[in-house]
């Protein structure tokens, strides 16, 4: 049998960063050959993951990530058992890994995402470096959810984390012409004023025309029901009605929600008096909202 040399152990654990004494049994195990240690201790990540599957994962981490020119990025939401596993740089450093992977090979969902090979290192599989950071941190983690969005040249994607990551968002603005200089500055800023917009109040919609007819059909139900048991004639009814539906878009669509920063303007009337300073026609083409426990 091979001698399993403190110098070794150290090696393993350096490439791994699970403890010594998990460490040791893996070379033991594998009778001192390295890469059989790493992949003895990756499985015994999956064995772990298997066992606390069940486990709810109401804790982790949001990241994000946006190549050079703005035209692509991405927003991944990682959640795993506890708070403290979430702040520890493991779970950050495997967030950022898997979310720059996604960004680079184009990923389009989590079943893909872990078979494929990572962009860092072709010898691994996302699933295999999720494995190996479960036997690190031996708790239930998981890739929970992520979007990709990708943009032409005349369009601007932008995102926000907010402090402690666990909310973040993505938007995609488009134009159409492109934009340079003092005027992408502009953009960029109206781009992360909408993004602390939509972290604060979280809209379901970009505009009202975007709003999922049950849920709007829901409200105004209940609307309706409110004014007939307050005894509102049936005559104003419709028109009462007509006034609430608008109060309703006020709190749900973007477009039409008081901006947080200068509630006399609306987040439309945000775009249009930065398109006329830019000379660009902007629109807000898509967003995604990610928190951590939800």
């Amino acid at each position: 049998m091979a001698e399993i040399t403190m110098e070794l152990i150290k090696e393993l654990r350096e490439k791994t960063q699970v403890g010594m004494m998990d460490c040791k049994k893996s070379l033991i195990e594998a009778n001192g050959d390295m890469e059989k240690a790493i992949e003895l201790l990756r499985k015994k990540g999956a064995a772990v993951a298997q066992k606390r599957a069940g486990n709810a994962t109401n804790n982790g981490h949001v990241e994000s990530c946006i190549n050079e020119d703005n035209t692509k990025g991405v927003l991944l939401k990682i959640s795993c058992e506890t708070d403290f596993s979430a702040n520890t740089q493991n779970i950050k450093d495997f967030a950022k890994e898997i979310c720059m992977h996604i960004l680079n090979k184009k990923t389009s969902n989590i079943e893909n995402l872990l078979a494929e090979s990572l962009f860092s290192n072709e010898k691994m599989t996302v699933q295999d470096k999720l494995d190996e950071l479960i036997s690190k941190i031996a708790e239930s983690i998981k890739t929970e959810e992520f979007v990709m969005f990708e943009t032409s040249q005349t369009g601007f994607i932008h995102s926000y984390i907010h402090p402690g990551a666990n909310l973040g968002i993505l938007i995609e603005l488009t134009a159409d012409k492109k934009f340079s200089g003092e005027n992408r500055e502009k953009v960029k800023q109206v781009a992360h004023d909408i993004c602390m917009q939509i972290a604060v109040t979280s809209p379901l919609s970009i505009r009202p025309a975007d709003l999922d007819n049950s849920i709007l059909e829901k409200e105004q139900a209940i609307i309706k029901e409110q004014l007939l048991a307050a005894g509102k004639p049936e005559n104003m009814i419709e028109k009462i009605m007509k006034g609430k539906t608008n109060k309703y878009y006020q709190e749900v669509c973007l477009e039409n929600q008081l901006f947080i920063k200068n509630d006399k303007l609306l987040i439309k009337q945000i775009l249009e008096n930065v398109s006329k300073e830019t000379g660009v026609n902007l629109k807000i083409e898509r967003f995604a909202r990610f928190s951590i426990g939800k």
